[in-house]
């Protein structure tokens, strides 16, 4: 299902605020799963001459829908390719990615995580989304990312599911993928275990001071007996979108 206009909005705000700057230096822009073009259309009209943008769309449907509505050029690129067949020289200030995470075996997720980070330049922005439904992290990798790295977090009601918006500030990606090697040699644990997200409140990331909102618990660190998944979202977005 396409992304809502209200999820684009939110998911691009960051990276038009960059590109409506009028002395800054070039941008590189990766778009990873663009679907029907939501984020696609709202990025294109603010890119000046310079500025270097790839999307890369595996479906053949949309990738042909995307080919209607964008004219392209040599600084704006489609991709109808796996995206970790993907190779490019170039490193990107935003990598943005509408991929089905949760629908993918997390062996592969983890080699897009990482080739995603491999594309990051220093002080790059990862910026994803996942349905509130799936109120956990499926792997310890992707757990210890976004707690440590991220920038911010908001939960999008007005989009079918609502959805978890994520931004991740990347100032080392060698750093970053440190996390993988990690959690391969981490003794007694089995690597791509899920996990559930068990904090409780809210927490400060040590590299970057800012705070995310995990899941917000009851007592004993669980949800309150007979509360609906619609009042936990509620009441998680509340605190979310408070900051």
């Amino acid at each position: 299902m396409p992304s809502s206009r209200y999820l684009a909005r939110d998911a691009v705000r960051l990276v038009i605020d960059q590109l409506e700057q009028r002395r800054r230096e070039p941008l590189s822009i990766l778009e990873l799963g663009a679907g029907t073009g939501t984020f696609t259309e709202r990025i294109l009209p603010r890119l000046k001459k310079d500025d270097h943008f790839d999307v890369v769309e595996l479906n053949t449907y949309f990738y042909n829908i995307l080919r209607q509505r964008f004219r392209l050029n040599g600084e704006v690129r489609l991709h109808h390719r796996d995206f970790l067949k993907f190779s490019t020289e170039k490193k990107y200030d935003f990598v943005i990615s509408s991929l089905p995470y949760e629908q993918i075996p997390i062996a592969v997720t983890r080699r897009m995580w990482q080739q995603k980070l491999s594309l990051c330049k220093p002080g790059s922005y990862i910026i994803y989304y996942k349905y509130v439904n799936f109120n956990f992290f499926r792997s310890r990798f992707e757990k210890r990312l976004v707690r440590d790295y991220c920038q911010d977090e908001k939960i999008v009601f007005l989009n079918m599911p609502p959805a978890r918006l994520f931004t991740l500030r990347i100032d080392n990606p060698d750093v970053c993928l440190a996390v993988f090697r990690e959690d391969e040699e981490e003794p007694g644990l089995k690597a791509d275990t899920p996990v559930r997200t068990g904090t409780k409140g809210k927490r400060k990331s040590p590299r970057n001071g800012k705070a995310c909102i995990r899941e917000e618990t009851g007592r004993n660190g669980r949800y309150n007996k007979g509360e609906s998944l619609r009042s936990r979202v509620i009441r998680r977005a509340r605190q979310i979108n408070r900051k």
